[in-house]
């Protein structure tokens, strides 16, 4: 008896020391009731929220945004609010190191963006193709862009001492640009912030702010939360939006408004960040993306080349998002001259080829390894993002539409012809034009508008099983970046906040790093895929081998970037290994993607 009892206590003990590290996690703290049942919401309340599809349709046309994080923070960090060393409250990890909180929170009193000019801002947003720009007004370390009458922590306290919302207001409005306000509903710096006074003192602060934002500066078109993890009712978020809504009508939300809610589909719209989200999702979504490795300004960061963001803004428009760049001013108020010459590069080829990608809707070919399709009525454009191997044909293969064909033309000069047989149709392209173009863009006009027809999936993409490959690299930095952490894929799903965790990296020292997969059988493989960490989209010239039957090395491909869904086609010959070798980097090569398939 006295072992099953003391057996009996041991198991108590157990079971209480578990429920204590389960309730000690460090975002259950953050998390508690509302003040009373008003705050809670039916799913019919929660459906009152939606935008509709008129106020969403200039959303959905513009394809395009301008991210802006800033802050006095810059003074001291390359990380934005994350960068304080301080409390965290809503999020889900407690800080470990930066900045302490007593320099943190005086950054302040030395921001002086004496050469910031809205009116210069919003032409750049212009001049880069944008449509909308969605600006910081106050971020998680509760410091405020807009001359907030309930707090000394704002930029009226600065050296600056001028509203840049208001200035940012104006110019938006005279340049019809379309403007969101970001505003961080947890608040690091606000002694009440989810504290015991949280309902009593920080929500009014935080209403009134809010009140403030969107009264106070005009047209407001659109408002970008983010939540951390927290819950709906803490913020009173119903309510909030049912006044933003008469403040402001047309406004549209993205999903950032805490969790908790009765429906799935939390705001307008959803906000995948550091990825380019699904291929066909139940509906919109917007991918937030930096230009750099930070979201703040980033000095020494890599700066993503404009091809590299070219591609990833197709993709996400033939997959039914849009693309939202962040790029960091700098402390004098300035875009960076580098971040701002790429993504003029992107305007560019916007005024060209925009038609094909604005105003649009994702197409009835889902995106797979030959790219992405957008359509506008009657009107298809495949967007052939695949670049081709040495000796490889320039012939695109897609299933047959289930609507017939008027006309096909080449809205860059590559596409000779094409022809539908056995269920298949073939997109014919000169090689050599083909090879110099990013992307290879063909309309085809059809006999009535697609979006009726089920959209139809191009590409099984099913790699090769890590089981049938051995996979080695030249070196690896640490153990966590060794080549085959790139195949362990758990938790890389479309959700808020995603971001790949994993990546091969090889020491720096490394003067030829590569990355080797070798089959245990013959492949005949069509397709390669590569990716780099969105961080750090930094590769500026590699190449691939593969391996014959007698063990040679062929040089079969040779590149410059390859960014985020590189697909590669070869020649379907078998072949028993292929080889990535990276000749020419910026910053640290992080491959997040090396696949082959049959």
């Amino acid at each position: 008896m006295k072992k099953d009892t003391l057996l009996l206590l041991f198991i108590c003990l157990a079971i209480s020391n578990f429920a204590q590290k389960k309730k000690s996690n460090y975002k259950d703290q953050w998390q508690f009731a509302a003040k009373d049942s008003s705050f809670y919401v039916t799913a019919e309340q929660q459906k009152e929220l939606y935008a509709t599809d008129a106020e969403m349709k200039w959303f959905k046309d513009a394809k395009l945004g301008i991210f802006v994080h800033w802050g006095p923070a810059l003074l001291k960090t390359n990380v934005l609010s994350w960068g304080r060393n301080g409390e965290r409250p809503g999020a889900g990890k407690p800080a470990t190191n930066g900045v302490d909180p007593e320099i943190y929170d005086n950054l302040s009193k030395k921001f002086n963006p004496k050469n910031f000019d809205a009116d210069k801002w919003m032409q750049q947003v212009k001049d880069w193709g944008a449509e909308y720009i969605v600006f910081t007004a106050k971020h998680h370390d509760g410091f405020t862009f807009f001359d907030a009458k309930n707090t000394e922590y704002s930029i009226m306290n600065t050296p600056y001492g001028k509203d840049i919302c208001k200035q940012l207001a104006d110019a938006a409005h005279k340049a019809g640009v379309k403007l969101f306000w970001y505003y961080s509903q947890p608040d690091w710096s606000h002694p009440d912030n989810l504290r015991e006074k949280h309902y009593e003192n920080y929500l009014p602060y935080m209403k009134e702010h809010v009140k403030q934002l969107f009264t106070e500066y005009g047209k407001i078109d659109g408002v970008f939360w983010d939540h951390l993890a927290t819950k709906y009712w803490q913020w009173d978020s119903y309510h909030v939006l049912k006044d933003m809504k008469k403040w402001q009508p047309g406004i549209i939300s993205n999903a950032r408004v805490g969790f908790g809610w009765p429906l799935e589909d939390k705001g307008d719209y959803d906000t995948p960040e550091q990825s380019l989200g699904p291929v066909n999702h139940h509906r919109y979504w917007e991918a937030c993306l930096t230009m750099t490795d930070k979201w703040l300004y980033s000095p020494k960061g890599p700066i993503k080349p404009y091809e590299t963001v070219l591609s990833m803004l197709i993709q996400v428009a033939g997959n039914g998002g849009n693309l939202l760049l962040n790029l960091g001013p700098n402390g004098k108020g300035e875009f960076v001259e580098k971040e701002a010459i790429e993504a003029e590069k992107v305007g560019d080829w916007i005024k060209k080829y925009g038609n094909t990608i604005k105003n649009t809707r994702r197409g009835i070919y889902i995106g797979g390894d030959y790219g992405a399709s957008t359509q506008v009525g009657n009107k298809l454009y495949i967007h052939v993002l695949q670049q081709r191997a040495n000796n490889t044909d320039a012939i695109i293969e897609l299933p047959q539409l289930p609507i017939e064909i008027i006309s096909a033309t080449g809205i860059t000069d590559s596409f000779t012809k094409y022809d539908v047989k056995n269920g298949k149709l073939y997109l014919h392209f000169d090689k050599n034009k083909f090879d110099e173009n990013l992307d290879n863009i063909v309309e085809l006009t059809l006999v009535e508008n697609p979006s009726k027809f089920e959209r139809i999936e191009t590409w099984k993409a099913n790699p090769i099983a890590k089981k049938d490959f051995e996979v080695s690299s030249s070196s690896f930095a640490k153990a966590k970046n060794k080549p085959e952490a790139i195949y362990n894929t758990k938790g890389n799903v479309f959700s808020e906040g995603i971001h790949l965790k994993s990546w091969w990296e090889p020491k720096k020292e490394d003067k030829t790093p590569s990355l080797t997969l070798d089959f245990k059988s013959a492949k005949k493989v069509k397709t390669v895929l590569l990716s780099e960490n969105m961080r750090s989209h930094c590769t500026r010239d590699f190449t691939l081998e593969t391996k014959d039957k007698n063990g040679n090395w062929n040089t079969v491909y040779n590149g410059k970037t390859i960014g985020e869904g590189l697909r590669i086609k070869l020649n379907g010959d078998a072949i028993y290994g292929i080889r990535l070798n990276v000749l020419e980097n910026t910053k640290a090569i992080q491959i997040t993607a090396f696949n082959s398939y049959e």
